[in-house]
């Protein structure tokens, strides 16, 4: 909270903050744009109703990051939402590290759902 509240004292004071901060203030707000998906395939087992995501976490940014939540959206064939799903991710990502993830499971996923989107939700700066 140090370096919000410097960030917010030094606009308040008609100075920007100085760069280090602004960058970590930039890592918490926007963490999708730090943390890429890639590589994302799903299978789906019909008589479970449950999908197997695998993809690849690269996190860009000079911190680490915790509490990431992935959001899986399932759509049908016209590409209309069905229905939406957060995943949470075990563990953190270290700075600039590559992390693959191998058949994280969601239940309850809709049988009309022809394909997912992958997309991070949220994340925290952390250990």
């Amino acid at each position: 909270m140090a370096c919000l509240d410097a960030a917010a004292e030094a606009e308040q004071a008609g100075r920007k903050p100085d760069p280090q901060t602004q960058l970590l203030n930039n890592y918490r707000k926007y963490p999708d744009r730090y943390i890429r998906l890639s590589g994302e395939t799903y299978r789906y087992d019909e008589s479970t109703r449950t999908a197997f995501h695998s993809f690849t976490l690269k996190n860009s940014a000079g911190a680490a990051y915790a509490g990431i939540e992935i959001r899986a959206s399932y759509l049908d064939d016209g590409g209309k939402s069905l229905q939406s799903q957060i995943i949470k991710i075990p563990g953190s990502l270290s700075p600039y590290q590559i992390k693959k993830f191998k058949n994280l499971k969601v239940k309850n996923v809709p049988a009309a759902g022809s394909q997912a989107l992958l997309a991070v939700a949220t994340a925290t700066i952390g250990p």
